[in-house]
């Protein structure tokens, strides 16, 4: 028997600042005021579909199953983008096809795409700015009441998909990366997870290794942020497992000089 599907995380870039954010959870309550609706951020970049990619891709996994995501960084609202539902075994996902889930399409329990296209899901008046409200809060409201996703519309092959940057073997003995996000306090993440780390040295025969971005080089992992001088830069495995570059208690972005897409290599 399935879990309720009562709780519904937000993740936007609509700040809190203006009324988005309350009116979407006002549709959602109106329909379903049994919901549990967690707010994961509103703090995403304004129209920066990729750090609301990379932000659902860290957490999603942390939610009970059955839960639904609601994710929306929209620079084409109203165009002819569609709004769309991926379904894993296990969890929903609500955002405008833009590539926004092509983290949850990288999951081995994604199953398939629908296209919402069954209008009387919808808010009786749908404008061209605001599909959030008008499209995906009462869609998941409708789903958290326990609505089959079957019946808000067809499924479909060709939704909107970008490539998740992976780390690149150069030769038998470099690994390369790149910085795919950085967060509040300037910490740059990159994509070279520890694993890749362990997975390179058992298959080079060597422990040891140099960590190179720009015109730095660091040979060894910091266990945590203080273990080197505040000012200081080093290289730690976040908690979600991937090499962090960051400085003690300041910004590595600034200080560093850092940005998205930056380079970065491991040799052994």
């Amino acid at each position: 028997m399935d879990l309720p599907k009562n709780i519904i995380a937000l993740t936007t870039d609509f700040g809190t600042s203006d009324y988005f954010v309350g009116s979407i959870k006002g549709v959602m309550l109106g329909i379903n005021p049994n919901a549990k609706i967690i707010d994961v951020t509103h703090d995403i970049p304004s129209h920066d579909i990729w750090s609301a990619a990379y932000i659902l891709g860290m957490t999603y996994k942390y939610f009970p199953q059955y839960s639904i995501h609601l994710a929306v960084a929209d620079p084409g609202v109203g165009s002819a983008r569609r709004a769309i539902m991926a379904i894993t075994d296990k969890q929903y996902f609500l955002a405008p096809d833009n590539g926004l889930l092509s983290f949850i399409f990288e999951d081995p329990d994604f199953s398939r795409v629908i296209h919402i296209n069954a209008e009387h899901y919808y808010l009786p008046v749908v404008g061209s700015t605001f599909h959030a409200r008008d499209i995906f809060a009462p869609v998941a409201g409708w789903l958290s009441k326990g609505v089959e996703p079957e019946k808000m519309g067809d499924e479909i092959t060709d939704y909107v998909r970008f490539a998740v940057p992976k780390p690149k073997k150069e030769g038998e003995t470099v690994l390369s990366g790149e910085v795919v996000y950085i967060d509040k306090f300037g910490n740059c993440i990159t994509n070279l997870h520890f694993e890749d780390i362990r997975t390179m040295a058992e298959s080079t025969g060597s422990g040891s290794y140099s960590i190179a971005f720009k015109e730095t080089a660091v040979d060894k992992l910091s266990p945590f942020y203080a273990s080197v001088k505040k000012g200081e830069h080093g290289i730690v495995v976040n908690g979600n497992g991937y090499l962090e570059i960051f400085v003690n208690q300041s910004d590595a972005r600034r200080v560093l000089a850092l940005k998205r897409g930056e380079k970065i290599r491991i040799t052994f």
